[in-house]
């Protein structure tokens, strides 16, 4: 018996492939890479928060017309109107004695009834003041008073000089129109024993020694608007850019944005209501500055719809690039469309349109937004179009048609008949047994294309 006769052993056994083991220096960066581009998503998410916050700032508190129309909305509320005429009946009865006033102007015998007169009447002079507030003309008079004074107070914030000063150490203005009209009213009726002093009504808005503070703040807020929405896009790019498992980094970029969404409910919701109740106790001005509130910062809600909207698109974007069984099969039925440039782009252009003129959110009337949306967009179309011709080189036919026929003929067979027949095939043998024999049909003349086709993509759906 030769060498080459003799049994094999164990040791003359040919050696095992045995795995080398993870190379800790390569496991090492890849946790610092993932580490690294958690972080430029978290950052970018945090500026994403704050520059949305600051948009919304400063194109309600920043901005006089806005401003204006904002206590014009809110004046037509009932909470605010009876919180406001609590406060203009408190003016006249801190300002005027309407005990004494009553008892002048009643007769001899009724003046023993002023003083309770003036307590019973309180509550009737705030509904009759409140139910004056929702006139035309008053609106308008409360609109370009706050529409002057918000003017003024920008002035002086933005480092100019203006009819508000820090007199007496403050920064303040008044409801003076509204006030000097009541003055009128009262001193004409009483024959001038009712009459308000030329500072009833005055409002402080704040100390002089926090006039430079606000200036900072009004300067950093109109800093941190666009650019840092801009910047936080970048950041965004930048960590797709740099990763090796983009879609995963782009889903992670979408998480980001609905948690940035969430903290923007959160600061509208939550910390709103907290600020408000601790300002004060009176449960009318509360319901005002709720109401306030909540319809000064109805363009941070809109805001927060369309951040929160792009970034379901976007998640959508990553599923739909997966690997999925269902993402897969629907992105070969759309290859041939996404293959051509014009239909793809075409397509594009045609639901960038209708969101235009439909406008569900507010983002798609302004200019900019829409530019950086449609560039996204645009972007993203190009991303999708590059995968897919990679991935199905072959896919030139176009029978997205008779897919979406073939699924509805399908959905329709399944409700009327829930069942599916013994014979059907529903484990993977047998549905490449199905697809071998539609291939032979077809091979052999008995199906036409487009019948191969519908055949072929109904199977699909089925499983």
């Amino acid at each position: 018996m030769t060498d080459h006769d003799q049994p094999a052993t164990p040791d003359a056994a040919a050696p095992a492939v045995v795995a080398a083991p993870p190379n800790p220096a390569h496991v090492g960066n890849t946790r610092g890479r993932k580490l690294g581009l958690g972080l430029l998503v978290a950052l970018a998410s945090l500026m994403l928060g704050v520059s949305v916050l600051a948009i919304w700032a400063d194109r309600v508190f920043l901005d006089s017309t806005n401003w204006a129309d904002t206590s014009a909305q809110a004046l037509q509320q009932p909470e605010v109107r009876t919180a406001l005429s609590a406060y203009l009946v408190d003016q006249i009865y801190a300002n005027v004695n309407v005990p004494q006033a009553l008892s002048q102007a009643l007769p001899t015998r009724a003046k023993a009834l002023a003083g309770p007169l003036a307590v019973t009447g309180q509550p009737y002079l705030e509904r009759a003041i409140a139910a004056g507030l929702d006139r035309p003309r008053v609106v308008e008079l409360w609109r370009n008073a706050n529409l002057r004074a918000h003017t003024a107070l920008l002035k002086i914030l933005n480092g100019g000089s203006g009819p508000l000063s820090t007199a007496n150490g403050v920064v303040a203005i008044d409801l003076r129109p509204l006030v000097s009209q009541i003055s009128s009213t009262l001193t004409s009726r009483t024959n001038g024993r009712v009459s308000l002093p030329p500072d009833a009504g005055r409002i402080v808005l704040l100390q002089s020694n926090q006039l430079s503070a606000a200036q900072d703040a009004v300067k950093l807020l109109r800093l941190l608007g666009l650019p840092l929405l801009l910047l936080a896009l970048a950041v965004y790019a930048l960590a797709v850019y740099f990763s090796r498992a983009r879609r995963r980094t782009l889903r992670a970029c979408a998480f980001g944005m609905l948690a940035a969404g969430l903290v923007l409910v959160v600061v509208r919701r939550v910390l709103g209501d907290y600020f408000i109740n601790s300002l004060t106790t009176l449960p009318d001005v509360r319901a005002a500055a709720h109401v306030t509130w909540y319809m000064a910062t109805d363009q941070l809600a809109n805001a927060n719809i369309t951040l929160c909207s792009v970034a379901l698109l976007l998640l959508f974007g990553t599923w739909f690039a997966g690997p999925g069984r269902r993402a897969t099969s629907w992105r070969h039925a759309l290859t041939p469309y996404l293959r051509d440039p014009a239909t793809a782009f075409g397509a594009y252009a045609l639901v960038l349109l209708v969101l235009i003129i439909w406008a569900p959110v507010n983002a798609t009337r302004n200019p900019v937004m829409i530019l950086i949306l449609g560039v996204l967009g645009a972007v993203g179309i190009e991303a999708l179009r590059r995968i897919v011709v990679r991935e199905f080189p072959d896919a030139t036919e176009r029978d997205l048609g008779t897919r979406l026929w073939a699924g509805t003929r399908h959905a329709y067979a399944s409700v009327r008949h829930p069942s599916a027949p013994a014979h059907e095939p529903s484990a993977p043998a047998g549905r490449y047994a199905a697809l071998d024999q539609l291939a032979s049909l077809h091979d052999r003349g008995a199906l036409s294309d487009q019948e191969f086709a519908a055949e072929k993509a109904a199977l699909l759906l089925q499983h």
